[in-house]
């Protein structure tokens, strides 16, 4: 941290009055805390302006017959000093902008995979509703980001394929144009890695579904939900060219988002029905991390 607050507002107030200094060291203090710093550096800044501000103050506070000499001068004359102040308080608040700036811009940068790796370790599984509990269909209760929307979206990828952005939560259809159809979506962990290119082989209406390991009661309460709205496996699903992966509804809406505990990709109920009736057999799908 290299800002010589001293002097530069030593400059800003010369031969200004208490009131027109108080002014110019809010200034100061304001472009720090809108600076985004961190909490350690932005304390340095300001313990450094506090300084520099006693330091004026003291000597100001010692020729203050010369002080109250020069202002006296001043209001004998009627000269409006307005102008200059603004003027000196638009430089010294872009001097102290443009070094602060430089020292933001030093610092290290946070790149993507640690961000990731951020992500990964505070992401937790979301709980699911039980079989049978109709969690809604509709995702107008989940943030707007997670709410299907046609979107711009820049990609090589043939339009009608499908891209599945597994860090994002969000499954593309793209369409002509760079713009896309972006859904929300909840990813289980076995469906975080593998491949990146798949295609649709079959698609299913209320599908069934006997989880792995599953007792017979559970799967028996599974089967007894099909059709219907608590189905855990939703309304719709498409089921891809390798074992596991199949893209789904569910009755848990606001696990979207989010890691799941079952299942692969899935959406809210409304969103799963509206990508099946624009997916057709064969549809590419790519996945991206």
């Amino acid at each position: 941290m290299d800002v010589d607050y001293y002097s530069l507002l030593s400059k800003a107030v010369a031969g200004k009055d208490v009131a027109a200094r108080d002014q110019i060291y809010k200034e100061a203090y304001e472009i720090i805390r809108r600076s985004r710093l961190a909490p350690e550096a932005a304390s340095s800044h300001v313990a450094a302006l506090d300084d520099a501000v006693r330091r004026i103050e003291d000597e100001l506070a010692v020729d203050e017959g010369r002080g109250a000499a020069a202002l006296d001068e001043v209001l004998a004359t009627g000269r409006s000093w307005k102008p200059l102040l603004a003027g000196l308080c638009a430089l010294v608040a872009i001097g102290l902008t443009a070094v602060l700036y430089g020292y933001v811009a030093g610092k290290p940068k946070v790149t993507a995979s640690a961000a990731k790796m951020a992500r990964a370790s505070e992401d937790i599984v979301m709980a699911d509703l039980k079989a049978g509990v109709d969690g809604g269909s509709s995702g107008d209760g989940l943030p707007f980001a997670f709410q299907r929307q046609v979107v711009f979206y820049r990609t090589t990828v043939v339009p009608g394929s499908i891209v599945i952005d597994r860090e994002s939560r969000f499954l593309y259809l793209i369409d002509s144009n760079n713009s896309a159809r972006r859904y929300g979506i909840g990813i289980a962990q076995e469906c975080l890695k593998g491949g990146s290119f798949f295609r649709v082989t079959n698609k299913f209406e209320w599908p069934e579904w006997r989880p792995a390991g599953a007792n017979t009661k559970d799967a028996d309460a599974l089967l007894a939900s099909t059709g219907k709205p608590g189905s855990p496996l939703g309304a719709r699903a498409m089921l891809l060219d390798k074992p596991g992966l199949l893209i789904h509804g569910t009755n848990s809406p606001k696990t979207i988002g989010h890691l799941v505990a079952s299942g692969c990709i899935r959406l809210v109920n409304d969103d799963v029905e509206d990508l099946y009736r624009r997916v057709s057999l064969d549809t590419r799908v790519v996945f991206v991390s």
